[in-house]
């Protein structure tokens, strides 16, 4: 565990948090810059950085470099110049100080992808004034009893969906189930209906591409997602479009609801924007927290005391940290806390052996977590 949060620390932070110096390094003399490589001309080194490895290692591309020109270096990644840290104390010090010393920036490639109002990209006043909106929502609805109860009726329907399986894809499961219960909370979508089908679709496909080279033709990963992108906007945009002819946002308490209310303040494009940087993160980094707790409960079961020893490390920041803290990070925790109860009450399982999480850089499994399931015993649910 200690060296996957390590590894997630490099990656995550170190690769896009630490992109924000490069701003601060081209004000001054390119003798300032660290030692490292640009590699090829516009690919730089970005296929080596998305060499898939096992994410227990920093993998080659990371520790190559970090033997060589240190915990710091430039690198050209995503069709820009980078600085690369895999400094933990670095890191910590920059998200701490965004807006002040440092200016949050992507390669443009990335806001093609993301969109040029989501939070992941804006800095400064906006910044501050879409996270509120969706920090006050995720506040009030971990503590909803519309959200809790659709959120452990959700879990306890999955996993009855279960009775009768040997072998259950886990991975794809918990991230229907993720998304199922963000769509439901923002848009008032019920699982089963064709719109939120075809939005689970089309986040698959932008999640392929999010994190690729960006190459920009027919068929490649980066256009497939740019696409997909578009497609959801405009999903979101005709949901708005009814919601406001159908006026059923006053009475829905979504976070559409909400923030269809600050219309004059936010533009279209910056509530859509808003509304699919939350349904991301319920997608993606949700299902795949719950992905890897029961990846490691089900290989080893003390991890979770290895995992207490790290909550007072600095090297473990699941939900990042300063202004990129992330807006919805108790939101999600009482989710996985509602599926984890029921689910070590109801069933144990195991791993198969050849199945591992791997770095994309971001993590996938091997094999899309296959779990060899059955029923716990009666007297240990009573």
């Amino acid at each position: 565990m200690a060296e996957f949060s390590s590894i997630g620390l490099a990656l995550i932070l170190g690769l896009v948090l630490a992109l924000f110096l490069i701003r601060f390094f081209s004000r001054h003399d390119h003798k300032n810059l660290p030692n490292g490589s640009m590699g090829f001309p516009f690919v730089g080194e970005t296929l080596s950085l998305l060499k898939p490895h096992s994410s227990n290692s920093m993998g080659t591309f990371l520790q190559e470099r970090v033997s060589r020109y240190g915990k710091v270096f430039k690198s050209h990644l995503f069709g820009s110049p980078a600085i690369v840290s895999c400094d933990h104390e670095l890191n910590i010090f920059i998200l701490q100080n965004e807006e002040r010393l440092f200016e949050a920036s992507y390669p443009k490639a990335m806001h093609d992808i993301l969109g040029k109002f989501s939070l992941l990209v804006i800095s400064g006043d906006l910044h501050r004034k879409l996270r509120n909106f969706v920090v006050t929502f995720n506040t009030v609805s971990k503590s909803s009893p519309r959200f809790l109860n659709f959120a452990e009726n959700l879990s306890i329907s999955m996993l009855e969906s279960w009775k009768g399986c040997k072998e259950i894809d886990f991975l794809k499961d918990i991230r229907k189930l993720t998304l199922s219960l963000m769509v439901k909370s923002v848009l008032s979508i019920e699982p089963e209906e064709p719109r939120a089908l075809k939005i689970l679709d089309d986040f698959r496909t932008y999640m392929k591409g999010f994190v690729s080279l960006p190459l920009n033709f027919p068929g490649s990963s980066y256009s497939k997602a740019v696409k997909a992108r578009t497609r959801l906007a405009s999903t979101m945009k005709g949901i708005i479009n009814e919601r406001e002819k159908e006026k059923v946002g006053l009475i829905s308490g979504d976070f559409l609801d909400v923030i269809l209310s600050k219309r004059g303040i936010l533009t279209d494009e910056q509530i859509v924007s808003v509304a699919l940087d939350i349904l991301l993160g319920g997608y993606e980094t949700t299902s795949i927290l719950i992905a890897l707790i029961v990846y490691f409960l089900g290989h080893v079961p003390k991890a979770f005391q290895t995992l207490k020893n790290q909550e007072t490390r600095k090297t473990v920041m699941p939900f990042g940290g300063g202004p990129r803290l992330c807006p919805g990070a108790e939101l999600a925790k009482v989710e996985i806390a509602f599926f984890l109860h029921h689910l070590v009450l109801n069933y144990r399982w195991k791993v198969k052996e050849d199945d591992f999480p791997v770095a994309y850089p971001y993590v996938e499994f091997r094999r899309g977590l296959l779990l060899e399931v059955e029923p716990a015993q009666e007297e240990f649910r009573k």
